[in-house]
């Protein structure tokens, strides 16, 4: 029970089910099942353009892929978490979170451009890790986890925009 709860309190929002309409629920376990099924077939699409460039056949893309979808994993990871910090403050400072989501980004950007500076392989603990699953895993990190800033950001002050129960056109209209 109390593994449920904590869950819950991860994926859900604060006071669910009151604090949210009639089909969130089912609107969201639809959503998950997309996401998983996308990640599957974000795979089986690196693996395949890995292999359209040259990389080879078998092992070597297969592993190129894994790589690339641990890398996404432990970004994933870090955006839930920073979501669940951070929580409903997003909605007390929307412009903070707006910032510091632009100096995510760089961060992120500025990271993975020194993949190709870094040697093949650090040793961790002993181990030898290869350099692209540490970077990327941080680039990713720090983008997935700005990604959530700016979305829920924009989202609280696009609200503040909309004044005809017209956010989804306000919002429209600020991405064009």
């Amino acid at each position: 029970r109390e593994a449920q709860s904590a869950l819950e309190a991860v994926l859900l929002p604060c006071d669910f089910p009151h604090s949210v309409g009639p089909g969130y629920l089912r609107y969201v376990q639809w959503t998950s099942i997309g996401l998983v099924t996308g990640k599957v077939e974000s795979i089986l699409a690196t693996q395949a353009a890995l292999f359209a460039v040259g990389v080879g056949a078998g092992a070597v893309p297969m592993a190129a892929a894994i790589q690339w979808v641990l890398k996404d994993g432990v970004g994933h990871a870090a955006a839930i978490g920073y979501a669940t910090v951070v929580n409903t403050r997003f909605d007390a400072d929307a412009r903070r979170y707006r910032f510091q989501a632009t100096a995510g980004h760089t961060a992120a950007d500025l990271v993975a451009c020194t993949m190709p500076l870094a040697p093949k392989t650090v040793a961790l603990v002993g181990l030898e890790v290869p350099s692209f699953l540490l970077l990327g895993s941080l680039s990713s990190a720090i983008s997935s986890v700005a990604g959530v800033a700016q979305a829920v950001a924009r989202a609280r002050i696009m609200a503040s925009f909309a004044r005809q129960g017209n956010l989804a056109d306000c919002t429209r209209a600020g991405q064009s």
